[in-house]
C-alpha cells in the first residue's frame, strides 16, 4: 500500500495561470478549474488576459540555463509592443545575459583615431614598480601611424608606421578586450571622487584601524574642503579621445593620479612599440 504524499510543501488552493496566484477552490468556477483561470481573471478581456499571463510567466521565468525556445520567446518579449511586457522582459534578459548589450555595441564600433594622454599619472610596470609619466599616444587607423609624444623630454615625438592589419588588430583589441568605450561607466571616473578620498577604500571594515569612523572622517574632510568642488583641466590626470568610423566621438577623463588595470594595460602595450629592441 503506497504512502499518501505529504502536502506540507505544496501550495494550498488552485493555481491561476493568468495572475500566477494560488487561490481557494471557491475562487474558481467549474470551467475555471479546468482552464486554470480564477473568477477575477476571467472577467478580463482577451488582450488583458494575454498580457497578464505573459507578465506572470516573466515573473516566474527560468533563471537557469535557457533552451533555444525559451531564449527565442524571451527575445520576442523584449521587442513586445506592450511597454510593461517589454520593460520586464528586458530586465529578465539582462539578468540572463548581462553583457549582451555591451557585446552588441562592440560589433558596431570601429575606431578611426585614438588619443591617450597622461599627465603626472602613476604607472605600474610588469615588476610592480611605479613611476610617473607625462605622455601622449595617438593611433590613426587611416594612416596606420602610431605616435608617442613624451612631455618629460621636451615634447620629443616618435612615430612608427604599422601594417594595416596590425593597426586594425590593435584598435579592435582596444574595443573588444579592453572595452574602452565602457571605461567611464566601469570605473566611475566622475570628479566627485576628489571631494572625499577614503584611504581604506580597498580594505574590508574588519581590517581597518581601530577607532576609524567613516562618517567622522568624511565630516572632517568636508570641513576642510573649499566652498567649491569644481575641478579644472589642470586636475585631469589622464584622458582618452576617440573618433569612430561613423564620426561619433567620445571623451573619457580621469582625475585620479593612477591608472586602473585596463588603462594601465593599454599604456604598457602602446609603450612597447617604442621600446628599443634588445639584440641577442
Amino acid at each position: 500500500m503506497s504512502k499518501k504524499k505529504s502536502g506540507l510543501n505544496r501550495p494550498h488552493g488552485h493555481y491561476c495561470k493568468i495572475c500566477g496566484e494560488y487561490k481557494a477552490n471557491e475562487k474558481f468556477s467549474g470551467k475555471g478549474h479546468s482552464v486554470h483561470i480564477c473568477k477575477a481573471c476571467s472577467k478580463l478581456s482577451a488582450a488583458e488576459k494575454a498580457e497578464a499571463q505573459t507578465i506572470t510567466r516573466l515573473m516566474n521565468f527560468n533563471m537557469g540555463r535557457l533552451n533555444a525556445s525559451e531564449k527565442k520567446w524571451l527575445e520576442n518579449c523584449v521587442h513586445d509592443r506592450r511597454p510593461e511586457v517589454a520593460e520586464l522582459a528586458l530586465e529578465v534578459y539582462n539578468l540572463h545575459f548581462p553583457y549582451a548589450e555591451r557585446n552588441a555595441r562592440k560589433k558596431q564600433l570601429l575606431i578611426n583615431t585614438l588619443i591617450f594622454e597622461l599627465h603626472n599619472t602613476t604607472i605600474y610596470d610588469e615588476f610592480g614598480d611605479e613611476y610617473p609619466v607625462n605622455i601622449r599616444f595617438t593611433a590613426n587607423r587611416l594612416t596606420n601611424i602610431l605616435t608617442m609624444t613624451d612631455f618629460d623630454a621636451d615634447g620629443v615625438e616618435q612615430s612608427v608606421t604599422l601594417e594595416k592589419k596590425q593597426m586594425g588588430k590593435l584598435l579592435r583589441w582596444v574595443i573588444h578586450t579592453l572595452e574602452i568605450f565602457m571605461w567611464a561607466e566601469d570605473y566611475n571616473l566622475s570628479p566627485d571622487g576628489l571631494v572625499f578620498d577614503d584611504p581604506y577604500l580597498d580594505i574590508l571594515p574588519e581590517f581597518r584601524p581601530d577607532g576609524w569612523d567613516e562618517d567622522e572622517e568624511r565630516d572632517e574632510g568636508d570641513e576642510e574642503e573649499p566652498e567649491t568642488d569644481e575641478v579644472s583641466e589642470a586636475d585631469v590626470r589622464w584622458c582618452v579621445e576617440i573618433e569612430y568610423a561613423d564620426e561619433a566621438t567620445q571623451e573619457i577623463v580621469s582625475y585620479r593620479d593612477d591608472l586602473f588595470d585596463k588603462p594601465n594595460e593599454l599604456f604598457c602595450t602602446l609603450r612597447e612599440y617604442f621600446e628599443p629592441e634588445i639584440e641577442d
